[in-house]
């Protein structure tokens, strides 16, 4: 008879406490993405290394070509800079302004090109780098962004040794060279811009549109 009692005590005390068990909290997926977003937020997010040297790239750029290679057209009676005749030049077009350029006003276009056209081409290059590294997903893709992005630097500097060139020998083939390489260096800047928006864009779609949630539930209970 104890022995039947002890048994109906403990099923009660069984019942009793699962019936007093609070229900365990669902944790859905939507709160397990928001828990990774902040997680990611504590941690420090990469999107605002690649924003800070867009934004230097862009002042550099605007002093380079606004203030400092057009405020060159007030030492050469208006004439615009070889450097911003995007299609190309002939040798009559860089003798007229050759005629107009001293050497003191040579040696400012030189320290132009030695400063801000020297920084400008390496922080557009890094601005390629950093966004290819934040955006695409293989490592091929980001070795390719890699070089290209030194490949413009290395266009862009030799473009401006080459309009220099021509400028001190105007000849045929200095004149010709430079041409050339102007056009190709504005072209592969445009190109890389388009690009770089492009990636950027899609990068904040991706972001704001998760992929699981087109195909999974945000309020499916994970287990």
């Amino acid at each position: 008879m104890a022995r039947k009692r002890r048994a109906k005590d403990y099923k009660s005390n069984a019942t009793a406490s699962s019936k007093s068990k609070p229900d365990r909290p669902r944790y859905t997926l939507a709160q397990a993405k928001e828990d990774i977003r902040q997680a990611n937020r504590q941690e420090g997010n990469p999107g605002i290394l690649v924003f800070a040297v867009l934004a230097v790239t862009a002042f550099i750029a605007f002093y380079y070509h606004i203030l400092a290679l057009q405020g060159m057209e007030q030492l050469t009676g208006g004439m615009s800079m070889l450097d911003h005749r995007l299609a190309g030049f002939t040798v009559s077009d860089v003798e007229r302004l050759a005629e107009r350029m001293d050497g003191d006003v040579m040696g400012q276009y030189n320290w132009i090109h030695i400063t801000a056209g020297r920084i400008f081409p390496i922080m557009m290059a890094l601005s390629v780098i950093t966004v290819g590294l934040w955006t695409l997903r293989t490592k091929l893709a980001k070795w390719a962004a890699v070089m290209i992005g030194i490949g413009y630097a290395a266009l862009e500097m030799w473009a401006s040794f080459t309009r220099e060139r021509a400028l001190l020998d105007v000849t045929e083939a200095n004149v010709s060279l430079a041409s050339s390489l102007t056009i190709a260096q504005w072209l592969l800047l445009m190109l890389l811009i388009i690009w770089l928006a492009v990636m950027l864009i899609l990068k904040f779609i991706g972001r704001n549109s998760p992929g699981l949630e087109t195909s999974l539930d945000p309020e499916r209970e994970i287990p």
